[in-house]
């Protein structure tokens, strides 16, 4: 069984325990529920990561291989799986809410009653059916604080699974090794960009990069020592950057950078910066002062853009950049 089985395995545990708590208060505060349709809308989106797991794994035992820079399925699937259990619990949560804010209303509502029949000059024949009601009314208020106090600590509990599950969010987005962005990470913010394009005509401009000739460094010093220049070269780019700009591992010696709010025009000159930072840069392997250069591909987004076309049109730029000799700078120029 996969990681990312294990996982939703455990997370149907999860999911399961607070469905059967929920059910239960609303059970104890007298609400009318539809189970069938409250567990059905929850597991419909974990059912789709078993689903996808179950294909990775066939694919692998059946020897397929994974394209160059293509998001690791498996990576996705536990995203996938961490985000539908996020909206459980907040599903969940606002629910809890709800039932709070009725025991509340019901407990004021029975204490007005209460403090009515106190003042009522009721006669003595119905003092009898007056001490019952008023006996009724105190059980159902401090059934209400009972039932108040379990939903707190319900609430408390489902703050926590959520700020886990963000947390795990947070890690699956993360590449190990440079502890920038990954892939995954990367697709959802250039898609978030593209709609913001579309919507607002903010410009941005994307911009891919490549590490010149770093297969000569993982086959002469080896690949952990690939490893710290691929780190070094991702400390020297952030460093260089803005606080809103997003870079990420793109996959192998490449990274993706989105400069957001900049024409074609200011990334180009930051590409060229990057380059003349990362060349005048020396990385220390086995006592050798190594010197890297960056080839890079810019393209700003323009109106009719999708993910595929810009990130296509600033990869080919890429290329342009390496054919004419690496070490530069190549702009893609299609009218805005």
């Amino acid at each position: 069984m996969s990681i990312t089985a294990y996982f939703l395995v455990f997370s149907f545990g999860l999911i399961a325990g607070m469905i059967i708590l929920f059910i239960s208060l609303k059970v104890h505060s007298g609400e009318n529920i539809d189970i069938v349709e409250l567990v059905r809308g929850m597991f419909s989106s974990l059912a789709g990561g078993f689903v996808r797991s179950a294909e990775e794994d066939v694919k692998e035992e059946e020897g397929g291989t994974e394209q160059l820079h293509e998001v690791d399925p498996r990576e996705q699937n536990i995203y996938d799986s961490a985000q539908a259990i996020r909206n459980i619990l907040l599903i969940l949560t606002t629910n809890i809410q709800r039932t709070d804010k009725a025991a509340s209303d019901s407990s004021l509502l029975l204490g007005d009653v209460k403090s009515t029949i106190n003042m009522m000059a009721l006669p003595p024949n119905l003092s009898e059916a007056q001490s019952l009601l008023m006996r009724e009314v105190d059980r159902v208020i401090s059934s209400n604080a009972s039932l108040k106090g379990k939903l707190d600590k319900s609430q408390a509990v489902l703050t926590e699974q959520q700020r886990q599950i963000e947390d795990l969010r947070t890690a699956v987005r993360i590449d190990a090794l440079t502890q920038l962005a990954n892939r995954a990470y990367f697709d959802e913010k250039l898609n978030e960009m593209i709609t913001l394009r579309k919507r607002y005509g903010d410009p941005f401009s994307l911009m891919m990069i490549d590490l010149d000739n770093f297969k000569d460094i993982n086959d002469s010093f080896g690949h952990p020592a690939g490893d710290r220049i691929l780190k070094g070269v991702a400390l020297k780019i952030k460093a260089s950057l803005r606080g809103s700009d997003f870079l990420a591992r793109f996959g192998g010696d490449e990274y993706a950078l989105i400069l957001i709010k900049s024409d074609v025009k200011a990334a180009t000159e930051v590409a060229w910066k990057l380059c003349e930072e990362v060349r005048a840069s020396r990385f220390i392997l086995d006592d050798a002062a190594l010197s890297m250069t960056l080839s890079i591909g810019v393209a700003e987004a323009s109106g009719d853009d999708t993910e595929e076309t810009v990130l296509k049109r600033a990869d080919a730029a890429l290329y342009r950049a390496k054919a004419a000799g690496r070490n530069g700078v190549s702009v893609d120029q299609k009218p805005l």
